[in-house]
């Protein structure tokens, strides 16, 4: 079954993890201007499944960054690296979106055409 395969499984877990990028740099980007925000990011590694479903998945993990400049009301947040970490968790997204719209597309066409 489509649903079943490793390979829809690491598209899932692609989207998952491009959507909850997005969500962690609006929110930044939301907070750019509030006194002592600490800007998040997220990482994500790959983590073995129970065998009974099916292997690999992955786990995010979101931190507060500490390591970077802080302005002097103790905000971190930078606005152009935001909207641009933001831009690629889009684009990566959307591509990922489009790769399983046309899995779908190729599973339908199949179905459609198999018993004609």
């Amino acid at each position: 079954m489509f649903f079943q395969r490793d390979s829809f499984r690491v598209m899932e877990s692609g989207l998952n993890a491009a959507w909850l990028q997005q969500q962690i740099h609006n929110q930044n980007l939301s907070n750019v201007e509030t006194p002592g925000y600490k800007a998040k990011n997220a990482t994500f590694e790959e983590v073995f499944a129970a065998a009974r479903d099916g292997g690999r998945r992955y786990q995010a993990t979101v931190f507060t960054r500490d390591d970077l400049t802080m302005r002097p009301d103790g905000n971190n947040v930078d606005a152009e690296v935001e909207s641009m970490e933001l831009y690629k968790a889009y684009v990566q997204y959307s591509m990922l979106l489009d790769k399983v719209s046309s899995q779908f597309s190729n599973y339908s066409y199949i179905l459609n055409n198999a018993f004609k």
